[in-house]
């Protein structure tokens, strides 16, 4: 019988008398859900209402069942609704996303610095979360002023996932094992990586080490990242000893340098032949490669995705196969290894759709998801025993069937929510070292990312973005994974072609805003 059965006028007796029964079994009141909604100023009905929401992954192939029967129980108690999820698998997540949010079909988005989140929340895609904040104090509580550093234009488009300090972000994961076994040198330098590519390039002919065209941007972090920041996008850089100093990425001697180890890789069979038909995300068939035992590395990828993805389901196939990682921050390059930046350019977020019906019961969902241990656990590792296990405070999937692992609500990872996890072998220590002895300490010592805070208002060069893009994808995307004839005359045509389309007037723009930013953080001190 549904709640809306107990509140119509007329009710025969019988009705009424189950209806206190059924208020006696439960501490929820029958009204709750509406008179939320009503608090929501959305439309007063008593039915419980549905929320759609996107996540990205692939959905466990068992658990679901107790999954929603155990939320249902939570979320139709505490607020009146039920969430159902649409899993969205990793490889065009971009384009996913804006077809998602095209559709208007869904409360509930995700999204950030790796989909086109600005330009939709510009566009009105997501609702102004700001003014609703007192309505949710726990959530405010628990961030802190983090939501304020969340804002684009002074609004608040989304809730973003919440780290602590520490290590690890982008590096290369590769096997342990094999590096002694072939006699190689600690992977701790360039060199010593690009040792280990081409011995795997030999000992595995038929697979291509570097199948993601993203591998450009990585190589650029590996033999520039020292000495520039990246600022905002692939654009734009600043030199480490004057991070306010904007130049283009592309007229640095780095790049070039960039350009040709990328081309002598492609040549070399290191990079695939097709790379740029290759897919925006290439790390599920890596993945794939890699558990078919087909490949021994990832170049692409980031270190809590290869932690919570990978390590387990290749140690429970491989027990005797070892893996290490070389941290580009933490291992290369530890200066830049800062306190977790929070901002539209670099966090991932959930946002309300501004097609909802009820974003205010949205809203108090995520505070529920983000300050109530019950619902993070759930919504981050679904139910245990079927999806995951706990084992003395740690998370653990050890005897979990690798289809069965559920993926995390994308973007509501919450580091003062998580439980550390417990890895296999030799991975444990690797996690306790970045996340929890030394990377925090080192994340601490150098403070805050000198672009905290700072967010780039592309509103006054947006035709020049539009016509940069073009250029991006016709010129730069080739040379940057090595497909080119003539590095030099290549070049030179890519940068008279990136300033033909506007580079010196998005600089100038960007420069002028960086140094008002810079202006202001020197004056808070």
């Amino acid at each position: 019988m549904g709640i809306a059965g107990f509140r119509k006028v007329g009710l025969s007796l019988l009705v009424i008398g189950i209806a206190i029964v059924m208020s006696a079994c439960s501490d929820r009141k029958p009204d709750a859900a509406s008179e939320q909604r009503a608090e929501a100023g959305d439309e007063i009905q008593t039915d419980v209402v549905e929320l759609k929401a996107v996540t990205m992954g692939t959905e466990p192939a068992s658990g679901m069942d107790s999954f929603y029967k155990q939320l249902d129980a939570m979320t139709i108690d505490d607020l009146g609704i039920t969430v159902r999820f649409v899993f969205i698998p990793w490889g065009e997540e971009k384009n996913e996303i804006g077809r998602a949010i095209a559709t208007k079909e869904y409360d509930l988005y995700v999204g950030g610095f790796w989909t086109d989140f600005k330009q939709y929340a510009k566009r009105n895609a997501f609702v102004d979360l700001a003014p609703m904040l007192n309505e949710v104090p726990a959530l405010a509580e628990h961030y802190g002023d983090v939501l304020e550093r969340a804002m684009l234009d002074g609004k608040l488009y989304g809730i973003p996932s919440f780290g602590k300090p520490g290590a690890g972000y982008q590096g290369v994961l590769y096997r342990e094992d094999l590096r002694q076994q072939w006699g190689l040198p600690v992977l701790d330098s360039f060199e010593a990586l690009e040792q280990y590519l081409y011995k795997a390039k030999e000992q595995y002919p038929d697979t291509p080490m570097i199948n993601d065209k993203r591998f450009g941007d990585l190589l650029w972090q590996l033999l520039a990242g020292g000495d520039y920041y990246t600022i905002v996008n692939d654009y734009a850089v600043a030199p480490v000893k004057d991070p306010y100093k904007v130049m283009s990425k592309y007229d640095t001697p780095e790049y070039e340098q960039i350009v040709r180890k990328a081309k002598q890789w492609y040549e070399d069979g290191v990079v695939d032949r097709d790379i740029l038909a290759s897919q925006g995300n290439e790390t599920s068939k890596t993945f794939e490669l890699m558990k078919a035992d087909r490949k021994p590395l990832e170049f692409s990828n980031h270190f809590g995705a290869v932690s919570g993805n990978y390590i387990d389901v290749l140690k429970a196939r491989y027990p005797e196969q070892q893996f290490g990682w070389l941290d580009i921050g933490f291992d290369l390059y530890p200066a830049t290894v800062f306190l977790p930046k929070v901002s539209v350019d670099s966090s991932s977020m959930i946002s309300i759709g501004s097609n909802s019906s009820y974003p205010l019961l949205a809203l108090k969902f995520l505070e529920k998801a983000h300050t109530d241990q019950s619902y993070y656990d759930l919504l981050m590792y679904g139910v245990e025993g079927e999806n995951y296990k706990l084992d003395n405070g740690r998370v653990s999937y050890e005897g979990i069937p690798e289809q069965n692992r559920k993926p995390g609500w994308t973007g509501l990872t919450d580091g003062y929510m998580s439980y550390p996890s417990k890895a296999p072998g030799e991975w444990q220590s690797i996690i306790d070292k970045l996340t929890v002895t030394e990377g925090p300490k080192l994340a601490e010592a150098n403070g805050i990312d000198p672009y905290e805070g700072f967010i780039f208002d592309t509103s006054v060069v947006s035709e020049e973005l539009e016509r940069l893009e073009k250029i991006r994808q016709a010129y730069v995307q080739p040379l940057s994974v090595g497909v080119s004839v003539d590095i030099d005359s290549e070049l030179a045509e890519m940068r008279s072609e990136l300033k033909d389309a506007g580079m010196t007037e998005y600089l100038n723009a960007l420069q002028s805003q960086l140094y008002s930013y810079a202006k202001s953080r020197s004056a808070r001190r």
